[in-house]
Parts: C-alpha cells; structure tokens; sequence
C-alpha cells in the first residue's frame, strides 16, 4: 500500500502538470483565434500569442488541444483508480483503469484534431498563406493523430492496464466478471477435488509406509531372535546352564524392546492419525469459507443485476 500512496502523489503531480499544459494550449488556441479572426485571416498581420503559462508553450503546437487533453484525462483516471485503491474500492478490471469506450474516445479525438488542422488551412488569405501556416495546420492534424495512437496502442493497452490489473489484483479488489466468476468457481472446485484426492492419496502412502514399516520390525525381530536360537543351540552341549540363563534373558530383553517398538510405532500411528485430522479439519473449514465468500460474491452480482434490470425496466416504462 505504501508503494501504490508513492505511486499516486506522482500521478497526481503528472496530472496537475498535464491540466496547466492542457489549460496553457486552450488559452494559445483562443488568443490565436482571436488574432487571426481580427486579422480577416491575413497571417502576416497576425500578433504572437503566448498561453497563461509562457514555460509550457512548447506543448501548444496543436491548436485543437487534442494533444494535451488525452495525456491529461488519462493520467487523471489513472490517479483516481489509484485513490480507489488506497480507499480499499473493488473495482472491475475490465477496462481498468479508464472507462468503457475510452479507446474509441481517444482514436475520435485524434481524427478530430486530423480534420480540424486541415479544415483551418481554408480560413486563411490564400495571398498571405506561408509555408509556416501550412506546417502550423498539419502540426495540428498530425499530432493529435500521433497522440491518439502511441497513447492507445503503445502506452495503454500494453501498459498501463496490465499495471493496473495487477495492482487491484495484488491488493485483492479486484472484481470478476459473471463470466469471469463461473470459471473461477469451476477452477475452485477443480482445485478442492484435487485437494481431495491429494488427501486420500497421501493417507494411502501413509497407511502403506505404516504397514511397511510393521513387516520390518516383525522381519528384524523374528530374523534377530532366530539368530539367536541358533547361536544358543550351537553352543548348548557345553554351556548348557549358562545357555539356560542367557536365553531367558534374552527372551525378557527382546520382549521388552518388541514392547518398546510396539509403544513407540503406536505413539507414532496416534500422531500421524491427530495430524491427519487436523489437516483434514483445516482443508474442509477452508474449502467451506472459500464456498461461503463465492456463493456470497455470486448472490451480490446477481442481486446487482436484479438491480440494473430494474432500473432498466423502469427506464424502459418511463421512455414508454
């Protein structure tokens, strides 16, 4: 959050200075009307003109301010869908964060400011007409074209929104659409029936290594114990009592290790089965609040459809 309130006082700075610049080029615009109307269109006769901001003069090369307007309305909705941000505002990624049509505004100002410089080339006397007049006209018709595309096509789509996207994504406010929202929640259940069946898949290995692990300690025992026997057999014609004694030590020491083993396999088996449950209880109270927020978005939007097709029919009545 901290980097998107960094991110927005930039914005805002480039907004305001993208305002001055739009409000310097309307203000050279009706000067230099204002001159060429009182020169009957006589260039020659026609007084220099300067904006309310002489240092952003530069930027007023187009004189149907179509340059300067379409940086300065899309940095301004950039900066508010930033504040929509910070205000925690769900918003639709859709054409975030410009406005549905803004495209096809931008593309009709541009060959506005296309025809409008060639439109201005016949007001003028055709006896005074310079080479500086005509490059003035197509400054206009030009630029604001090229404004319009580098503006669409280069900063915008591949840009911008995509930025923005990720931004509201990142901050999680961003707000599917219906279609958008039935494959997400075809994707949910997907991932839950794939969580199940890694459950189920995970308890089988477990029970399996469980039994596995069984067979070896009965293997070892069994395998141990009659390497024993016979070590005794084999030395039982000379050592018959000591043979006596050792083997009923022997058995008393294997039966309390076989215990032992018991003890600890069955302390092992009661914690892997508590961690089962645990893991099993946590997956089913997450799978229910996912559900829960889904059906609850899902009800929103249709309770706002229901919405939008009341106030639709009531439209509708009243143009009836």
């Amino acid at each position: 959050m901290k980097k998107i309130c960094v991110f927005f006082a930039g914005l805002l700075s480039l907004s305001i200075f993208a305002t001055m610049a739009f409000i310097n080029n309307i203000a050279v615009l009706v000067r230099w009307w204002r001159s060429f109307l009182a020169a009957n269109g006589d260039s020659t006769a026609m007084e220099s003109v300067s904006g309310v901001f002489p240092f952003l003069d530069w930027s007023a090369v187009d004189h149907s301010a179509v340059t300067t307007f379409i940086p300065m309305l899309g940095l301004w909705c950039m900066t508010i869908a930033l504040l929509k941000l910070i205000r925690r505002v769900n918003v639709r990624t859709e054409n975030f964060p410009f406005f549905k049509g803004s495209d096809q505004l931008n593309v009709a100002l541009g060959l506005f400011g296309t025809l409008w410089g060639i439109i201005v080339i016949g007001y003028f006397d055709l006896a005074t007409v310079t080479m500086g007049d005509l490059m003035q006209c197509l400054h206009t018709a030009l630029f604001s074209t090229l404004m319009a595309v580098v503006w669409v096509f280069m900063i915008d789509h591949p840009v911008i929104r995509p930025l923005f996207a990720r931004l509201a994504e990142k901050a999680r406010l961003a707000v599917a659409d219906d279609d958008d929202l039935s494959a997400a929640v075809c994707g949910l259940v997907a991932r839950i029936n794939e969580a199940a069946n890694s459950f189920e898949k995970h308890q089988k290995e477990f029970e399996e290594e469980s039994a596995r692990r069984l067979r070896e300690y009965e293997e070892m025992f069994d395998k141990r114990f009659k390497a024993y026997e016979e070590a005794l057999k084999a030395r039982h014609g000379a050592y018959a009592e000591k043979f006596d004694a050792m083997l009923e030590n022997s058995e008393e020491a294997f039966r309390r290790r076989h215990i032992s083993y018991e003890a600890a396999f069955e302390s092992r088996l009661a914690g892997y089965e508590k961690e089962f449950e645990k893991r099993q209880k946590e997956y089913v109270e997450f799978f229910a609040r996912r559900i829960d927020e889904l059906e609850k978005r899902v009800a929103e939007e249709k309770e706002n459809a229901e919405k939008a097709n009341a106030r639709l029919a009531a439209v509708a009545s009243a143009l009836k």
